[in-house]
This record gives structure tokens, C-alpha cells and sequence, in this order.
């Protein structure tokens, strides 16, 4: 397979798992059967890297710079921020950890450099490095933080924000230290991307984040810095459970 047309077929790998919906439940069997059908488009991933540097090199660069293209084309900031989102997720929950399964020595080097070139041409909208077995173990914290940065990002608020950076800390530091809390997180983690791009199909997203700002978001803040945290915990699992309802069962 030639070097472009092996590119073509990882923008189309790509475009093919930004459909994928994110979830605890069916990540396994997704990522299994993307494996199979695609062996063997990996295995000339593999070949192309270990052939040279060069081959690692454009391989790596090929979505960030397609994704970086991609969202030059969208004028809106409030749109491209939020279509962003959409491509961090694919590239931490599929791509990168499909990369990381190539059958070579390199593959994880492939799977860091690809995230380092994304880093560079798009710093605003930084991600970390992941794998198909860290995932499958268990979501960190704060990498999937997407209803919460969604919803700030339609106001217009940056990412190290005041609401953001409280809401963080008292995620990190409060509830994570309750017995339930750690579950609860999880479960946010495990549910929030299907959530953010189902938002982000509607036609008034926008709207519909201005209004989980103003139902719990802003009043989880306003507990939190009157110290009433047990408060906090309740109405943000009452917001978890009613988008849960909303996203992903109606």
C-alpha cells in the first residue's frame, strides 16, 4: 500500500470511529471489532514505521493535520470549540489507543508522537496520551471532563476559568474522597462524551448548555463556595441522572 493512499485510509479510519459512540458497555466489543476489520490497514501502519523515520513522522502528522484543517474551516469560535470536542474524543477513546495496537516495536512511539504533533498545531485543544488497556481499566480523572468544559466553552469561558477550575477541585478533592464518590465519577466519565455529542447534534446546543448551566452547574458553584459540598454532591448527581434520562434512554 502506498504511503497516501495508507494516509486516505486513516482519515477514513478516523471519520468511520468519530460515529462510535463512547460507553463503558460497548467499548471492548467496538475497539475488538475495529482491530479485526482493520488488521490489516494496522499492519501496514506497522511496516510504513518501521521502514523509516519519515514513515512514523507522516503517519503521526496525518489527522492532526486533517483535524486542524477541518476546524479552520468552521468561522463560528463557539462551534469550532465545541466540534473540538468531538475530535478530542475520538482521538483519546479510538485512534490513539488503535495506534497503539499496531503490530510494531514502535507503536506506542507512533501513538505519542501523533499526540505531540496534535498538541503542537492545535494547543488550545490539548490532549493526553491513551491506551486501548488504560481504558479499558478505568477512566482517570479529569481527562473526559466534557459536559462541564462544553457548557463554558458556549459561554465564551476559557478553560482555566474561575467555574471550571472550582467545579475541578471540588470534583478532585471533595467528592472524590466521599464513599460513593469515586463511583459517581466514573460513571460521569463513562457517560458525558455520548451526552456532549448528542448536545452537539441538536439544533440549539447552545441553548440546551445554557440551561444545564443555569439548572445545576452555576448553583453547584455557588454551594460549593458556601461550603454546603454534601449539597453540591446531590444536585450533581440530580444533573448526571437527568442527562443520563434525557441523552441517553429518551
Amino acid at each position: 500500500m502506498e504511503t497516501e493512499r495508507l494516509l486516505d485510509r486513516l482519515r477514513e479510519l478516523y471519520s468511520v470511529t468519530m460515529e462510535y459512540e463512547f460507553h463503558k458497555s460497548s467499548y471492548e466489543k467496538y475497539m475488538e471489532s475495529l482491530k479485526s476489520k482493520y488488521a490489516e490497514l494496522l499492519e501496514e501502519t506497522a511496516r510504513c514505521c518501521d521502514r523509516t523515520d519519515d514513515g512514523l513522522e507522516r503517519i503521526a502528522g496525518c489527522i492532526p493535520e486533517y483535524v486542524c484543517g477541518e476546524l479552520e474551516k468552521i468561522s463560528s469560535r463557539r462551534k469550532r470549540d465545541l466540534k473540538a470536542l468531538d475530535y478530542k474524543m475520538n482521538m483519546v477513546s479510538y485512534f490513539v489507543p488503535l495506534l497503539g495496537e499496531i503490530p510494531s516495536l514502535q507503536a506506542r512511539d507512533l501513538a505519542e508522537r501523533t499526540v505531540a504533533l496534535w498538541n503542537e498545531r492545535m494547543p488550545e485543544y490539548k490532549i493526553g496520551h491513551s491506551t486501548y488497556e488504560s481504558i479499558k481499566g478505568g477512566f482517570k480523572k479529569g481527562i473526559f471532563c466534557y459536559i462541564t468544559t462544553a457548557v463554558c466553552r458556549s459561554m465564551d469561558k476559557p478553560d482555566d476559568c474561575y467555574e471550571l477550575t472550582t467545579l475541578r477541585r471540588y470534583r478532585d478533592g471533595y467528592l472524590a474522597d466521599t464513599e460513593d464518590g469515586g463511583e459517581i465519577i466514573r460513571e460521569y466519565y463513562n457517560i458525558a462524551p455520548t451526552i456532549v455529542k448528542r448536545i452537539d447534534r441538536r439544533d440549539n446546543p447552545d441553548a440546551v448548555y445554557r440551561k444545564i448551566w443555569e439548572d445545576y452547574l452555576n448553583p453547584c458553584i455557588r454551594l460549593i463556595e458556601e461550603d454546603r459540598n454534601e449539597e453540591c454532591k446531590e444536585l450533581y448527581i440530580r444533573m448526571v441522572r437527568s442527562l443520563e434520562k434525557e441523552y441517553l434512554y429518551s
